[in-house]
């Protein structure tokens, strides 16, 4: 995540997951601070060991961070099993309110898993607006999605202020039957003064292997007193529409993303995962490849085009087919291969002509290569200079 704070510098926040991590419960996020654009940047510490007056009974995990003002909030999962909390900072991220039974804590967890929120928390509206998940079942993705509101002057703090929408729950009859979940949703809002929720959708070949390409546009409405209210209709997304919601064909569906509209192009854009056509196919695991980062954008959410490579693993567009192999890890079971390096999760804020972009990297380093591509050891930021203007070639990556 990454949030430009009142005083200008730059704060961003990674967790700490996978083995070895207290991730099942007490998440642990972290959090670094650049006073010069991103040139160097120094650790605060740990979230919970910043909260004051001392550490309380819950971490956070699966990490949004937002601003209001001087205030910079952080909400997210206490844990893999924990209930949704949140937390506010008054001094740029260097100190945190402490969660407890009347303050922080906004939703228990549900089936044994969280209410998590998804990467971005939007100001819309008069209000911030957050998509949440929880998995329903053992099935990875098999996820019920709700939205919830709060008024932009309200106490955030106090779970009351947060209204809660219906709740969706996934059909895996969708798309033909490769439909097997959404997850990390983030909201979109549109020119027309709309609002959407858009998902990472994970469909499959029939051996196992993610095919990707997918997103899903659950439209929001406001509801009033009555909270929003969330729906879903599982057909193509009709941007004419301004009710409509449904499926996009999207180039970095089948991993985390996020959208935003840009007023000065008129353009969606997105920084994510993509897939060079000879890799498309059930070989290669589309929700594990995660070695090329590309810039897209839409004029209506529904067509995209690349504009320019962002960062990409160079073994991934060499001649020399064994240099092309060593790219990948696999294969594995079905017969697919996976990424060996990941550039993933890409966070980003537009300013100015610049995109600001925050990435969670698996690359090589002093202790060699990461066990996975998906399996980060880095935490990487970029300056994309004058993203507007496409790239020539706009597809470098065969």
């Amino acid at each position: 995540m990454l949030v430009r704070c009142a005083d200008g510098s730059l704060l961003a926040s990674h967790d700490w997951y996978g083995p070895g991590s207290s991730e099942g419960k007490v998440g642990q996020t972290f959090l670094l601070r650049s006073r010069d654009e991103g040139k160097s940047w120094q650790p605060l510490g740990e979230i919970r060991a910043l909260t004051r007056p001392g550490p309380d009974d819950e971490g956070v995990f699966w990490n949004a961070l937002f601003r209001r003002g001087d205030e910079i909030f952080s909400m997210g999962a206490a844990s893999g099993r924990g209930p949704l909390v949140i937390r506010r900072s008054a001094d740029q991220g260097a100190s945190w309110t402490a969660v407890d039974e009347t303050m922080g804590r906004l939703l228990p967890p549900e089936h044994g898993r969280p209410w998590a929120n998804g990467p971005l928390v939007a100001q819309f509206d008069g209000g911030f607006w957050a998509v949440l998940e929880n998995q329903r079942s053992a099935v990875w993705a098999d996820n019920a999605i709700r939205v919830i509101r709060a008024d932009q002057d309200a106490d955030l703090l106090k779970p009351g202020s947060w209204k809660h929408s219906n709740t969706l729950k996934p059909d895996f009859t969708w798309l033909d039957g490769t439909f097997r979940g959404w997850l990390e949703g983030s909201p979109v809002a549109t020119r027309d003064g709309g609002l959407l929720a858009a998902l990472r959708v994970d469909n499959r070949y029939p051996n196992g292997a993610g095919i990707g390409g997918k997103a899903a546009l659950i439209r929001i409405h406001d509801g009033g007193r009555d909270g929003p209210r969330i729906d879903f209709t599982p057909r193509a997304f009709n941007p004419a529409d301004p009710a409509g919601s449904g499926f996009i064909d999207f180039p970095g569906g089948g991993v985390r993303f996020i959208i935003r509209h840009d007023p000065q192009s008129d353009r969606y854009w997105s920084v994510c995962n993509y897939i060079p056509p000879r890799f498309r196919n059930d070989r290669y695991n589309a929700e594990r490849f995660r070695g090329v980062l590309a810039l897209v954008s839409s004029e209506n959410l529904a067509d995209w085009s690349v504009e320019r490579i962002v960062m990409h693993d160079p073994r991934l567009d060499a001649d020399d087919p064994a240099l092309v192999a060593s790219a990948f890890h696999g294969p594995f079971k079905g017969g697919s291969m996976h990424t060996a390096y990941g550039l993933q999760y890409p966070w980003f804020v537009i300013e100015g002509n610049d995109l600001l972009v925050t990435v969670r990297a698996a690359w090589a380093g002093p202790d060699g290569d990461p066990p996975a591509g998906h399996d980060a050891n880095h935490h990487l930021f970029t300056r994309v200079t004058d993203f507007r203007v496409r790239s020539k070639p706009a597809d470098s990556i065969r």
